[in-house]
Formats: structure tokens, sequence, C-alpha cells
């Protein structure tokens, strides 16, 4: 047995080198189940519900451009809804089905939120195909990080409402899975920098949190082998360049219409009433206290938060019970470990490239990360999905740090036990909604 194999072998115990394609859809059984009844059991268009977060607003934009056939004109609350500021993608796409679902006997935002609801699928197809690419030696790890990202009450649940987070996720984790391709591939197919451009190209007409999209591509063609210096420079002009030529007319459309390519400007005037950080600050607390309230809730919303009619009407959180979280923090920290440990010393257990995969994924964790702490020292927010543009690598750190911590013959078990546990989380979270 080579070295390379051996190294493999110490974190993978030769593991099978297939499973059944069956487990995997029975992953996205599970996940489907799991969204209908999210879909079922939570009341339309409210915005106050936490998981299902702004649904009114989004439900207003969808409409508009279902019955008016054209894009709003934002006026903050007035209009077609506070979310029209929102690049067109997910609401033009949503308003075919919007029209669709108008003859269908349920109603037709039932029907958006299923649409939602296939973004998540092609995630958690997404996923497992980027474990497989990275650790081709190691199908446990695929069909675990498939089941977690499934199994994921909160990211269940928002792809299970009607808003545009479920396509951007989406679409962030295909830019990873083409970087995952370009680096592990001995020939990368000419067709990785257009892929990446028009998959980027697309979630900057979702959301704007993907322009941290063309940074993270700009390090990840840097990180390319020296060997393919010429085609490094070809293909981030190309996958730059489309990604910013797709989102170009939506930024022409906000010059001409509000003088704001990204209409930052009419979001601060519209959200000025909205609860900020200074308020506190104002109000007695520290930065320190400020940011340890943010932190604790946000983590715990990464989770799992919901909304009942009590707490709608202010936009509050509900949680599941402290020691759910404690346990998940717990066992957050030692996955972490486990995972640097894994990184430290067996990055053999990885296909060649794949710790470049690795750092381009950290560089759009820090993106995503940086951008939400920036977001939260001038307002209040303490929502976890705005980390899940990032979910991909989380989820990844996640089970392989976390299948670390045990020798190889008992990781199947650890696996069962990874499962079963979101499993149980998440018939509770459904419960409670």
């Amino acid at each position: 047995m080579s070295r390379r194999r051996r190294a493999k072998a110490k974190v993978t115990g030769e593991e099978p080198q297939t499973l059944s394609p069956a487990l995997l859809w029975a992953i996205v059984a599970v996940f489907v189940v799991f969204s209908l009844l999210f879909n079922f059991r939570t009341p339309i268009g409210q915005n106050g519900y936490f998981h299902t977060p702004d649904e009114g607003a989004h439900l207003s934009y969808v409409r508009y451009v279902a019955e008016e056939g054209r894009l709003p004109r934002f006026e903050g609350y007035a209009g077609a809804g506070y979310e029209a500021h929102q690049p067109p993608l997910y609401y033009t796409l949503a308003a075919q089905v919007w029209k669709v679902g108008s003859w269908l006997p349920i109603p037709p935002a039932r029907a958006v939120r299923m649409f939602s609801m296939l973004f998540g699928i092609l995630l958690v197809f997404t996923v497992y195909r980027i474990a497989r690419v990275l650790m081709p030696e190691s199908p446990a790890v695929a069909f675990a990080s498939a089941g977690v990202t499934a199994l994921l009450p909160m990211h269940v649940a928002i792809c299970s409402a009607v808003n545009n987070d479920s396509l951007t996720n989406l679409l962030f984790a295909l830019v990873l899975a083409e970087f995952a391709l370009l680096y592990t591939q001995s020939k990368p197919s000419r067709w990785i920098a257009l892929r990446m451009g028009l998959w980027a190209g697309l979630a900057g007409l979702t959301k704007v949190t993907a322009l941290l999209l063309i940074p993270a591509m700009v390090v990840g063609w840097l990180l390319v082998p020296r060997t393919r210096h010429t085609r490094v420079w070809l293909g981030m002009l190309v996958s730059v360049g489309i990604a910013l030529a797709l989102m170009f007319p939506w930024f022409v459309r906000n010059m001409q219409l509000y003088d704001d390519p990204l209409l930052l400007k009419a979001f601060e005037r519209t959200f000025a009433g909205t609860a900020r950080a200074e308020q506190f600050l104002k109000g007695g607390a520290t930065m320190t206290e400020y940011l340890q309230l943010v932190a604790g809730w946000t983590y715990r919303s990464f989770w799992f938060a919901y909304g009942t009619p009590q707490t709608a009407s202010k936009g509050l959180p509900n949680f599941l019970p402290d020691r759910v979280y404690l346990v998940l923090g717990v066992w957050h920290l030692l996955t972490l470990l486990g995972f640097a440990l894994v990184m430290w010393r067996e990055r053999g257990t990885f296909a060649e490239g794949a710790v470049r995969w690795w750092a381009v994924a950290g560089v759009v964790f820090l993106l995503v990360a940086g951008a939400f702490v920036r977001f939260i020292l001038t307002y209040f927010q303490t929502q976890g999905r705005y980390l899940y543009p990032a979910l991909t690598p989380i989820v990844l750190a996640f089970v392989i740090g976390w299948r670390s911590l045990f020798p190889a013959h008992l990781r199947t078990a650890a696996d069962g036990i990874l499962l079963l546990v979101l499993f149980t989380i998440s018939i509770l979270a459904v419960s409670v909604i």
C-alpha cells in the first residue's frame, strides 16, 4: 500500500468504495417530508415568523411580478413591499410558479414554497458531489454531509418558505463545486470558468450578498498551481467577467431609477426605524453585552428558531430548550477541534488539490461572516441563516471533524448517531411550530 493510501486508510478505515445510491435518495426523501411539514404547518405570508423571515414581503414581490408582468419599483413599505430592493431572479422564476399555482388545489404561496424546496434538494445533491470530489475514497463523508444538509432544521425551514435564500445558497455551493473540480482534476475542463461565472452571475441576480463571490473567485484562481499560469489569468477573467456581465443590467437599472447601483441608500432610508446596535449601547448595554446577545441568538437560530402567533407581531424568535443548544454547542466545538486536527495531521486523506479548495472555501466563509459582523454593528440582527451562503464548508467541516473523533471501525455508527440526533431535533422543530 502506498504512503498516500496508508494515510487515507488512517482516517477512512478503508471504507467500502461504494454505497447504495438509494441512501442518497432516502436522505432527499426525508428532506422533502420535513420541508412539506414546515410548509403546511406554518401560516402563509407572515413577516414576523422567524422560520419564514419576511415572507409576506417576499410574497408581495412575487405576486406583483406575476400579476403585473414586470419588476416593481422599490418604494419602501409601499407598493410591492420592502423586499422589492432585491435582485429579480428568484422572484421572476417564482412568479411563474405562482401563475401555475393558481390552477392547483392549494394556495399559490404554498406552491412557491415548494419551488424554494427544489433549491434545497439541489443543494443536498451539490454538497454530496463536492464531498465525493474532495474525498473520493470516503463515500460515507459525502452521504453524512448530504444528511446534515437535509436535516439541519433551520435550513429546512428556510427552504420551505418564500425567499431568495435557498437559491442563493445553492449558487454559492455550485461555485465552490467548480473550484473542487478545478483543483482536483489533472486536466480541468475549459468549461469550468464559464460555469463558475454563470453561477456567480446568477447569484448576483438573486441576492447582493453574492458580490462576495467576486473576491473569492479571484483568490480561488490565484491558488491554481503555477504550472497552469496562462489558464489562471484567462480563467479568472472569464469567470469574473461573465459574473459581472450578468449582474451589470441590474446595476444599470438601479442607477437609472435610484442613482444607486446596489440600492444601499434606499435600504438605509427604508429601514431607518429598524432596531440598531447604537440603541442598545445608548440604553446602557456595553458592546460586549450586545455582541454576546447577538452571538447567542445567532448561534441558536443557525440551528433552529421559530415564530408563533404570539411572537410574530414583534418578530421575536422562539427557541428550543436551552439544553438542546448547549449540547449542540459542545458538540460543534468538538467537531471543530477534530477538523483542525485532520487539516493539520491528515491532509493526505483528501484528494490531490483539495486543500486549495478548503482555502477558497475558508475565504468564502470569512467574507460571509465578515459581512454579517459589519451588518450587526449597525442593525440588530440575530439570524444565523445569514451564514448559510457558506453552509457547504460548514457542513463538511462538521462531518469530517465529528468522524475524526472516532476510530475507523466506529465511524459508520458515528454517522448514524449524527443523523439520528439531527433527525430528532428536526422532529422537535416541526412539533413546536
